[in-house]
């Protein structure tokens, strides 16, 4: 039973990095890959459910939470050999599943590395070249990501998100579920233990990152495309990243991606709508399997 699963953490050595995973299961590999400003603690509920059938790996990314947390290495290739760190140490190609930050992530490695990825689902996840895309000729995506430009400067936005142990991020992962109560405060106290000054430039560091290589990552995204079967998980009350980018993704992928909607639902997938979530990737990874 899901509730019985025990989640093991362990520390790997992954592309130079000591990291924090959390495990759970045996069979195939399947990679939960969280957001900003999260945790492998994103993935809670699902964990237990998946671990029936898989061995689940969820990691605490570079720089959050017990992972370590290196001067450098936030830009898209290195997070990517990151995960191809942890693919390769599961053995076999995996089942990626990324939300938010995590999922732009699993885009890239889902591109540069065909041979490692069987199936993707980016749940709340841009594309990169789309998420750029848009965000030039989307007025709506560019008043949602405006913080987005916040972040480029130095110094200050982490200083802000981390004051009084992060009590800005904590009202905001509260505030914006559409179901009232799923975050609850224990669950916004293991955030707060790890947002620290250096946690939140490592993760505003991402942000940083992306928006120094804009016309490398267009082109590299033109000219590898995604092979692997691919889910996108959206929620129709997202206040960070609009509907349309669910759409023009043909472009990026071999097979045109299937799109699934969660009404009503907020950004935070995982937490708020985990049910939902688990019942979308099973029939996902079967449809994928038997095609």
């Amino acid at each position: 039973m899901a509730d019985e699963v025990e989640i093991g953490h362990e520390f790997w050595e992954v592309n130079g990095i000591r990291m924090h995973v959390a495990t759970a299961g045996s069979g195939p590999p399947v990679i939960l890959l969280h957001g900003f400003p999260e945790l492998w603690y994103s993935w809670r509920h699902l964990i237990p459910r998946l671990a029936e059938n898989f061995r689940v790996i969820a990691p605490d990314l570079r720089g959050y939470g017990r992972t370590e947390i290196p001067d450098q290495g936030y830009d898209l290739d290195t997070l990517g050999q990151d995960v191809l760190g942890l693919i390769d140490q599961a053995g076999g190609k995996a089942v990626l599943v990324g939300h938010d930050w995590g999922g732009v992530i699993g885009w890239h490695v889902a591109a540069a590395y065909p041979e490692k990825v069987g199936t993707y689902v980016a749940v709340a996840a841009p594309h990169p070249a789309r998420y750029l895309e848009l965000l030039i000729r989307s007025p709506r995506q560019f008043l949602m990501s405006l913080y987005v430009f916040f972040f480029q400067i130095p110094f200050i936005p982490e200083l802000l998100l981390s004051a009084r142990r992060g009590r800005i991020p904590a009202r905001l992962l509260k505030k914006t579920t559409v179901k009232k109560g799923v975050i609850t405060d224990q669950d916004i106290e293991v955030y707060r233990e790890a947002w620290t000054l250096e946690s939140m430039r490592a993760g505003i560091n991402y942000y940083r990152q992306l928006s120094r290589r804009p016309l490398r990552i267009i082109r590299f995204n033109r000219d590898h495309k995604v092979a692997c079967p691919v889910c996108v998980v959206w929620a129709d009350r997202d206040l960070f990243l609009s509907l349309a980018q669910t759409t023009g993704l043909e472009k990026y992928c071999e097979k045109p991606p299937e799109v699934q909607v969660i009404r009503p639902c907020g950004h935070w997938i995982p937490q708020e709508a985990p049910d939902e979530l688990y019942e979308i990737i099973m029939n996902f990874i079967a449809k994928a399997g038997n095609s």
